[in-house]
Order: C-alpha cells, then structure tokens, then sequence
C-alpha cells in the first residue's frame, strides 16, 4: 500500500506559497509609483538607505580619523560639495540609483581635502591630513539621543575616531514628529551586533547560548540582505539596456536638484518645520541635553577631541521656534559645552548665509555647503583654546 503523501505535498506547496511571496512583495513595492517621489517625501528605501550606511559602518569596525555627525544637516552638504567640487558621481535624480550610490558613502572627499589645505597653509603638515579618514555619519531626523548611541556602537567596537565634530540645529533638540517609543535608527543599530559583541557579552549566557544568537541573528541578517538584494535587482531591471550615465552635480543642475530633493525649491518645508517644533517640548529638550551632556562626557573619556557646531538656517524657519526654546536650547549647548572645554562653534545663522545659500530652509546646497565647510576646515585647524 502507497503511503499518503498528501501531506507533505501540502508542505511542499505551502513553502513554494510562502517563498513566491516572499520575492513578489519586495519586487512590487520596490517597483510602486512612491519611488518617484521627491526625497522631501522619501520611500522607505531611501530613508532605510540613510540608516543602514551608518549602521554599516558603525559595526565595521573601521576607524576613522574625524567623524562628522548629525541629521541630514550633514549628508546634504557633504554629498553636494562633493558632487560639484571634487567630482564625485552622485547618481542624480532617480532616487534607488541615488539610493544604491549612498549605501556605502560616508567617505567626505570635500571637507578632507579643505583639511589637508588648512595643513599645509599652517604648518606643512599636509601629508598627515591626507592619509586621514573624515567620514560623515549623519542620519536624517537623527536626535542627539540617537547621536549618542551612535557613538556607543563605535566605542564597543572600539572605532572611536580621533576627532569628532557635531553639526547640530535646534531640531535635533525638539523634534515633535520622531516618535519617543518607535525609532527605526534605534532599532537597526541595536539589531546589528558584530561576531566580536555576540562572543563577549555575557548577555548570551554559555557557548549554545551565543551559538542560537548569532544563529538568530544570522536569520535576521539573512533576511536584511535578501530585502537589499532585490533592490539591487529592481536596481538592475531599471538599467537594462542603457548605458549608465556618470551624471555629476554640477552648477547648471541646480534646477533639477532643488525639485529631486525637495520639490520645487520654494521652502515647501516651512509647513513641517513648524509642525515639529510647535507646541515646544520642553520636557523633550531637557532630555536631549542630557543626552548631548552624555555622550561629551563619553567622547572626553575616549580622548576623543570634540568640537560642537550650531548649524545655519534660514531666517523664514529661524523664525518658527518659539524665543523660549531657543533660549534653553541655546544656552544649554554653550552650558555643556563650557562645562567640559569642548570647542563651541555658531555659525551665523541670519546674515553670513543667503537664501541662495540653501535647498530648502534648513540644508545648505553646494555654494553653501562650500562657505561653511571652508570656515569649519579653518576653525579645527587652529590649536583649540
């Protein structure tokens, strides 16, 4: 008599279900019309993108000379400076390309070079500077609460650079739209632990204990890496049967740079802004604070050398925050700053930057990016007081 086989037949089909699935979802949402939107309303595969080259690099392993932190502050400048300055390829305006490009580019070709100048014009101590690694690890809507796990991860995988600079603003403080207990930057970074964190921790108990985690988290790894992988596949289809194109950020596409980052370049964010700094949260900055104090103290336990900038903004959204927000955000910075000798830069936030210094009412574009990055790299070339 046959055995029945019915039911694994019914196994058997049930996986074929699962793993069709499994493929067509990633495939289809990859392939929906969000994906032409401007980065202003970003799909989750770029603001995903954001994260993961940080994380990525945060559990590498690597060190870098000088790390540039902060919010997307940082990466629109770097990445735009970089594209018109030093030529780099900045794959522009198709956002899965951009996203596929940015993945891995933390690498501040711009700023490093202004470095090695700075050397050279100072004390001929060019070749120093340009054997150096200046990477930026800034992250869209990043709090200082996010900033500081940032640097907990480096420092556990013993990747704390030399220098650390913090390009801050005052969303960064009072931000009413990043929710308190949802934190996709949290939730990557505390889900990416490195083979050396799985084996020493004691969290994970005996050796089977650390073998079903790192086990667990290879499952997990697995499936970041097939959710990656059909990107790059959707990122493929996309190009097939055309050349790829090296565009470059150059002056003549600034047009079409204002609208691929954010619509048509007339402050259409005031609207959000005004969102995520009104009603002030006072009770959440006095927590920000706190974090910056924290992770200032763990930077000078490093030895590492800290300077804390306050970014530029419009006058049109300087104008959104409340007076009193600003004075607790304000002197609170200087406060923490002054009470561990940490140099403390403002950069002019009204009248040294032109309207036709930004993108939108908040990130400086190339031209911008430009006249702060040349005073910055001027600013940490000089001995700090």
């Amino acid at each position: 008599m046959e055995p029945d086989r019915s039911g694994k037949g019914r196994f058997v089909i049930a996986l074929a279900i699962f793993f069709v699935i499994a493929v067509t979802i990633p495939l289809l949402a990859n392939v929906l019309p969000d994906h032409t939107r401007t980065l202003a309303n970003a799909p989750e595969i770029l603001s995903r993108t954001y994260i993961t080259r940080v994380v990525n690099y945060a559990v590498s392993g690597k060190k870098a000379d000088m790390v540039v932190a902060g919010s997307s502050l940082v990466v629109f400048p770097h990445v735009l400076t970089d594209g018109y300055y030093e030529k780099v390829p900045v794959p522009v305006p198709d956002p899965i390309e951009y996203a596929d490009f940015l993945r891995n580019y933390v690498e501040m070709a711009f700023l490093k070079r202004l470095l090695a100048e700075s050397g050279d014009t100072k004390n001929g101590d060019k070749k120093v500077v340009d054997s150096s690694s200046v990477v930026d690890l800034g992250v869209p809507s990043l709090m200082l609460s996010d900033c500081e796990l940032l640097f907990e991860k480096l420092q556990s995988n013993n990747a704390m650079p030399k220098t650390a600079v913090l390009l801050l603003a005052p969303r960064d403080f009072m931000d009413n739209t990043v929710a308190v207990d949802r934190n996709l930057f949290l939730h990557e970074i505390n889900g990416r632990i490195t083979a050396s964190e799985l084996f020493s921790s004691k969290s994970y108990g005996n050796f089977f204990g650390k073998l079903f985690a790192a086990a667990d988290y290879g499952v997990n790894e697995t499936a970041r890496q097939f959710r990656t992988g059909w990107q790059r596949v959707i990122l493929g289809v996309k190009r097939w049967g055309r050349k790829r194109k090296k565009e470059m950020v150059t002056p003549d596409r600034e047009l079409a740079l204002r609208y691929f980052y954010f619509g048509n370049g007339k402050l259409p964010d005031l609207d959000v802004y005004k969102t995520r700094y009104n009603p002030p949260n006072r009770e959440r900055i006095n927590e920000q604070l706190a974090a910056m104090s924290r992770l200032l103290d763990m930077l000078k336990a490093n030895s590492v050398n800290t300077t804390v900038v306050l970014m530029p903004l419009t006058r049109e959204n300087f104008a959104l925050i409340d007076d009193q927000a600003k004075f607790q955000i304000f002197t609170g910075m200087a406060r923490e700053c002054e009470k561990r000798a940490v140099r403390y830069i403002v950069a002019p936030n009204l009248d040294s930057y032109e309207r036709g210094d930004f993108l939108d009412s908040v990130h400086l574009n190339a031209p911008g990016g430009n006249k702060f990055f040349r005073r910055l790299a001027k600013v940490l070339s000089e001995p700090q007081q």
